[in-house]
């Protein structure tokens, strides 16, 4: 436990230095703040005060927040930091624990931008083992949270559009970390396919990858359940929410029928014995919400039963339900799900999904 008076002389000899080198320093006590073997609020809250003033450059000596951030510059010498740092700290542990404090729930919306940098880097390099900590991150803090969402938002622009010339980084990306792949593809399947007001189809390339990514391995999205990740003392492991993309009308590329393909392969690869948690009930309805909408824009009942759109997409849906339920993949109440598929408009698969069920009751 450090006193009141070798806290102020951290501080003092930290400020000594020109920042970012500073930074180093910073993380190296930090770590020791930590993970040491009594933790308590006080060197909590000096880990967090350095983190603050000497990492990130938010705050002055005297705690009030910096007028301007980073320049890009610096922002550049503070990611080379951060990167080599965590990526020569071999426990795994200690890495999660440091990654978990620098980017934490309540500082996350201050430094979304610098992790999006930080992992968009280790895809690039690459550094399996940031990418570990990365999906470690998002499994804990919620891989279908806004703080998750965004940063998939910033990896996507950064190799689908702002360098299309690095597509390549990401071929190889389940191969590097498998764990990562599948908690990115939740992040993906969130941002496009939940119900929005204005809805975005994804960029072709990456829905290419994505079906590249489960044909060549149909257990990726069970990946983050595979595997318990290592978790500071006293932390509990966070369930992964697994990825399934909605079925999506007025979308005809091949690359939507490679995908779904893949994702049926998936689904029906799922062990039936101790069968894992991986389609929420909820998910599913939400399926149903989406479909429902697309129906409103339909001017007539008529219209919608020879909607080869529609039908094609409930086909999918009642196909991948049946395959699910089979695997006794789906968990929650699954009457729910079925009130909800009987508002549907008639598709003669998702009867015989129906019926099924109602036989089995």
């Amino acid at each position: 436990m450090m006193s009141g008076s070798s806290d102020v002389n951290l501080k003092q000899s930290l400020r000594k230095l020109e920042y970012p080198l500073c930074a180093h320093e910073a993380l190296k006590k930090i770590v020791e703040l930590l993970t040491a073997r009594v933790t308590n609020i006080k060197n909590m809250d000096l880990s967090l005060d350095l983190m603050a003033e000497f990492v990130f450059f938010e705050v002055d000596r005297r705690g009030n927040k910096r007028p301007t951030g980073l320049s890009p510059l610096v922002e550049l010498q503070l990611l080379e930091i951060l990167f080599e740092f965590l990526n020569n700290t071999q426990s795994e542990v200690t890495r999660n624990t440091l990654f978990f404090n620098l980017f934490s729930a309540i500082t996350i919306n201050m430094r979304v931008g610098i992790l999006g940098k930080l992992v968009s880097l280790a895809i690039g390099i690459p550094s399996s083992i940031i990418l570990i900590s990365a999906s470690t991150w998002m499994q804990q803090i919620g891989n279908t949270s806004p703080s998750s969402c965004k940063l998939v938002e910033a990896l996507v622009f950064d190799y689908a559009h702002l360098a299309p010339n690095l597509q390549d980084k990401m071929k190889d990306l389940p191969k590097i970390a498998p764990e990562f792949t599948a908690n990115f593809l939740t992040g993906v399947a969130e941002n496009y396919y939940v119900p929005k007001k204005n809805p975005m189809f994804p960029p072709e390339v990456l829905l290419k990858y994505a079906a590249d990514w489960l044909t060549e391995n149909c257990t990726l999205c069970l990946a983050p359940q595979a595997k318990a990740p290592l978790l500071p003392p006293g932390a509990i492991a966070m369930e992964a929410t697994t990825p399934i993309a909605a079925p999506i009308y007025e979308q005809d590329q091949d690359v939507y029928t490679k995908l779904y393909l893949a994702l049926l392969n998936s689904i029906a690869e799922i062990p039936t014995a101790n069968a894992p948690r991986v389609i929420n009930v909820q998910h599913l309805t939400a399926t149903v919400n989406l479909l429902h909408n697309y129906v409103k824009t339909r001017e007539s009942n008529v219209s919608v039963l020879v909607d080869p759109a529609l039908q094609l997409a409930l086909d999918r849906f009642g196909q991948a339900i049946q395959v699910a339920l089979s695997v006794n993949a789906i968990y929650g109440h699954l009457n729910e799900l079925f009130n909800s598929l009987q508002k549907l408009p008639f598709n003669k698969l998702i009867s015989i999904v129906l019926n099924k069920y109602k036989l089995s009751k």
